[in-house]
């Protein structure tokens, strides 16, 4: 084809025909032009199909780092609630404004165990934390989208950190507490026969946690830090499960996923 072309230019030269070499060296160069904006577009075409498909699965990972904070917290909120449940039974029995008074033994392993379990609130790196940190968060280009991702992380990591001061610390505390209640015979026997029994067969351990003055102040402190955790986690779970349904009903695709 190059060929082709210069033996058009020779000829035309070698005829003096100037005016019509001048027209053609000027169609050559919008070919060439042409030529040129055809391969950006194509290019354009390209990189636009890249970018789509890189969304794509970013929406997807996006979607599915959701879908499994959700369980992370509607699993929060089933321990908080137990807890909770938990501490207003071990009050009033410390009260003894429960009509059936729990059994001392019962009582000492709601104490020593159910509400001195430290929950792990955390969650892991994930899809939109690495977008966010390379700098390619712009290829989810629904501004929407990253406002609510950045508002439901944002309130999620606050809340994270807020827990993890003074109620984590409480049942800490707790559990040190009764921790130095134990004697060989209470260990032994939760050893041999598992945490149900935990407080049975030692005296020693029931009276220690029941007469500490700290107890009930600590068991106070952690069943008002479930009610205003299991609110937290609710208002979270809300703004989880808005932010899910906005991304279904934007991208079709998802509902393959549900």
């Amino acid at each position: 084809m190059i060929k082709f072309f210069r033996q058009i230019r020779q000829k035309l030269l070698r005829e003096n025909q100037f005016s019509k070499y001048l027209l053609y060296a000027i169609g050559e160069i919008l070919l060439v032009v042409i030529g040129i904006l055809i391969a950006l577009q194509i290019n354009n075409w390209n990189e636009e199909r890249i970018a789509i498909s890189k969304e794509k699965n970013y929406i997807l990972s996006i979607f599915q780092d959701l879908k499994g904070d959700l369980g992370n917290i509607e699993s929060n909120i089933e321990n908080l609630t137990h807890q909770y449940t938990t501490g207003i039974k071990v009050l009033r029995a410390l009260e003894h404004k429960e009509s059936a008074v729990t059994d001392s033994a019962t009582l000492t392993r709601l104490i020593a165990w159910d509400l001195s379990q430290v929950i792990p609130v955390e969650r892991k790196e994930n899809t939109w934390d690495g977008l966010k940190v390379l700098g390619t968060h712009t290829y989810i280009i629904n501004d929407s989208l990253k406002g609510l991702l950045n508002s439901f992380y944002g309130n999620y990591d606050i809340h994270i950190e807020r827990f993890n001061q003074l109620p984590k610390k409480v049942r800490q505390e707790l559990r040190e507490l009764t921790g130095t209640c134990h004697d060989a015979n209470s260990v032994q026997t939760i050893y041999e026969n598992g945490i149900q029994f935990y407080g049975k067969s030692s005296f020693r351990l029931r009276h220690c946690i029941l007469t500490n003055e700290h107890v009930f102040k600590l068991v106070g402190a952690i069943s008002v830090s479930s009610i205003v955790n299991m609110d937290l986690n609710m208002e979270l779970k809300e703004e989880n499960e808005a932010v899910l349904s906005y991304m279904e009903n934007q991208f079709n695709f998802l509902q393959e996923e549900i």
